[in-house]
């Protein structure tokens, strides 16, 4: 995989941009190649072009210069939350402490409605475990160890399955056994995390398994291996997969973590809300993007995206995007007629509903000529 890799130089006066394209070969996180490719696309930031310059570029060089900006956004472009900061730390003493207990292992639980970032802090918390695991052991690739596992539950999802995913991601060689009752696939499962050296076990969607059958296995796996689970998906603390019986065991298993919205009328909520929008204006990898309009309406921002991270940086990546389909656009500037265009079309095309008019939107220092 070819990481991007943009540059710019001046030379007889012309501007040449050279871009090395990111190569991504794998759809899903679901097997070892596309966790270690979702762990290392974390594309630079493009350099910075003035739109004159921008538009001197041949078509195929707009192209992949766009394609890059797309990539930095949506790859490598994130704010650092509190629940990264806890979660990290937790993480960091269960992988220490598992493998030296011979009962009782803990595990982490991430819990939130939808669209609120669960999977993307998993993911964040994964890549850490492995480039931890990776300056400890530089060999460890060569080694055959794998650090870690991704698993994704669908709905009705049982253990055998959960077991399955497991030994797959590890051997997608080894074909499964049909008809393998639960215990041997267990055994498989728990020999090959031991001999990779397995030391974080993400189970995505979560909530999707349900009765005691999906519970008890987990239960097993964190008494005979020495993995850490990291269970991920909606109310975990209550929902049908852990809220009772043999769930209930897992749930008391495992320290949780709980994504919420973030209140203004909190000190810290409303310091954590402006600089995460803060964070997104300085990086907003548009030409000659100057900052400070998004900043200066973060309270409103706050209003459109209902508090939730997730849907602040939809409207980022929709910004950018609206921005970029213009082809008749004279500049990149974002304005308060661009920034309204896109909180607008959220009403209409996500279960966002606001009641953000273009007058509540912040004038710019610039005139806006769109």
């Amino acid at each position: 995989m070819g990481l991007a890799g943009v540059r710019h130089r001046h030379g007889e006066g012309v501007l040449k941009v050279i871009v090395q394209p990111l190569v991504l070969h794998h759809a899903r996180k679901t097997t070892l190649l596309g966790l270690r490719e979702a762990f290392t696309a974390l594309p630079p930031p493009p350099p910075p072009l003035s739109f004159a310059e921008y538009s001197t570029l041949p078509t195929r060089g707009r192209a992949a210069y766009d394609q890059a900006r797309d990539d930095f956004l949506h790859l490598t472009l994130r704010v650092p939350t509190p629940e990264q900061d806890i979660g990290a730390r937790i993480l960091a003493k269960l992988i220490a402490s598992n493998p030296r207990r011979k009962n009782s292992r803990r595990g982490l639980m991430i819990s939130a409605p939808m669209f609120y970032g669960k999977t993307e802090l998993a993911l964040l918390l994964a890549r850490s475990t492995e480039q931890s695991h990776a300056a400890r052991n530089p060999d460890y690739v060569d080694r055959g160890e794998v650090p870690v596992v991704w698993t994704e539950m669908t709905d009705h999802s049982t253990g055998k399955a959960l077991l399955a995913q497991i030994i797959e991601f590890l051997a997608p060689t080894v074909s499964v056994p049909l008809h393998a009752n639960t215990d041997r696939l267990r055994k498989m499962a728990v020999d090959m995390l031991q001999t990779h050296r397995t030391k974080l076990l993400v189970i995505d969607e979560a909530h999707r398994l349900g009765g005691s059958e999906p519970s008890s296995v987990i239960k097993a796996l964190q008494n005979e291996s020495s993995a850490t689970v990291l269970l991920v998906g909606i109310a975990l603390g209550g929902g049908k997969a852990f809220g009772s019986t043999e769930g209930l065991q897992v749930r008391m298993r495992c320290d949780m973590v709980t994504l919420r919205k973030t209140d203004l009328k909190e000190d810290e909520g409303r310091v954590l809300w402006h600089r995460w929008v803060a964070v997104f204006d300085r990086n907003l990898p548009l030409c000659g993007h100057a900052p400070g309009l998004l900043t200066r309406n973060a309270a409103v921002l706050h209003k459109a995206a209902g508090g939730q991270l997730s849907v602040l940086a939809m409207i980022v990546e929709r910004l950018i995007a609206a921005t970029l389909d213009d082809t008749a656009r004279r500049n990149e500037r974002v304005t308060r007629q661009r920034l309204y265009a896109v909180l607008d079309d959220l009403r209409y095309t996500t279960p966002v509903r606001h009641k953000i008019t273009l007058e509540d939107l912040h004038e710019d220092d610039l005139d806006e000529a769109a």
